[in-house]
């Protein structure tokens, strides 16, 4: 990828709380597990979400952390107000982050997530019904490094002390009303001693076997597809439903569809199973899929030509 700066740009998405300052201490200081470039360029990236009161003291707290460091410093101040989701919290944070990468042409986006993080993820999804894919889906992948996956909450505050760090603390984090905080303070607060190293080795197997799938459907669909992104009626009629979303999982990831929800891969597997030809249903904002009489066709807007894998 080329860059307009002649060294790399990192983003670091940085809270206030103790685990994105730890992170950013890490990475000014040289001290982040991984090979990492240390002559990047460092940009502090902050979002004021508006959620909470004392949202403006955190913001001005990143804001002096960044100045201390000599770091460029990015923020946006949203007001989503207290009845605000994770979920859209999570998008608008997003969106935020990756305008900026944009800005300053990278795809360098560091985030602080860390093991206790990816354990409370797989949970969360577990309790969604997300299947196999809600496991160990927290990781790290182009335009979104998590380098701090193998620290725990408690390496991540005996780093902390060790280097004598101050950061802000988000009161919601003790709010129940969040599922992610319900299951922290509730579930694992509690859970015995020994339980989270078991968990993280069932969740690395899981993992393995996750991608050894992946691939394993990947290749039977290339197989069948003939280089063009249509699914035929007899490829999925013979399947049981949970085989059939597996493989229409693994369609709208080929053709680069970013939010894969459950939602949109039943009702494309249906539509592919039972709907009439001619109906069409809209994926994401470049693409709809065209029912016909022996397929589902992925069709680029713009063109509607059947899109190419």
């Amino acid at each position: 990828m080329t860059h307009a700066h002649s060294q790399p740009v990192y983003i670091v998405a940085v809270s206030g709380g103790i685990d994105s300052v730890v992170l950013l201490d890490m990475i000014v200081n040289h001290r982040l597990p991984g090979n990492y470039n240390h002559d990047a360029q460092i940009v502090v990236a902050h979002v004021n979400h508006g959620i909470r009161q004392n949202s403006e003291r955190d913001q001005q707290f990143v804001k002096e952390l960044a100045e201390r460091h000599g770091l460029s410093f990015e923020t946006v101040s949203l007001a989503l107000g207290p009845d605000c989701s994770e979920e859209k919290a999570r998008d608008a944070r997003y969106g935020f982050i990756d305008s900026i990468a944009k800005k300053y042409h990278t795809n360098y986006i560091f985030l602080a997530h860390h093991f206790d993080d990816s354990i409370e993820t797989t949970v969360m999804n577990l309790m969604r019904g997300t299947g196999r894919r809600g496991v160990g889906s927290l990781k790290s992948r182009e335009g979104r490094l998590r380098p701090l996956l193998t620290l725990t909450k408690s390496d991540i505050e005996e780093y902390a002390r060790e280097h004598q760090l101050a950061w802000v603390y988000d009161e919601t984090n003790d709010s129940l009303d969040y599922t992610r905080n319900y299951v922290r303070n509730k579930l694992l607060t509690n859970a015995p001693i020994g339980w989270k190293d078991e968990f993280a080795n069932h969740l690395q197997k899981i993992t393995l076997v996750n991608t050894k799938l992946d691939q394993e459907i990947a290749n039977l669909l290339q197989y069948k597809l003939r280089s063009k992104a249509v699914i035929s009626r007899s490829l999925l009629l013979g399947l049981d439903h949970s085989l059939s979303c597996e493989i229409m999982v693994a369609m709208l990831r080929k053709i680069g569809v970013v939010n894969v929800d459950k939602e949109l891969v039943e009702k494309l597997v249906l539509a592919l199973k039972v709907s009439r030809p001619g109906l069409r249903y809209d994926v994401d904002a470049r693409i709809y899929a065209l029912v016909t009489k022996r397929s589902l066709r992925f069709v680029n807007r713009e063109t509607n030509k059947t899109l190419s894998v």
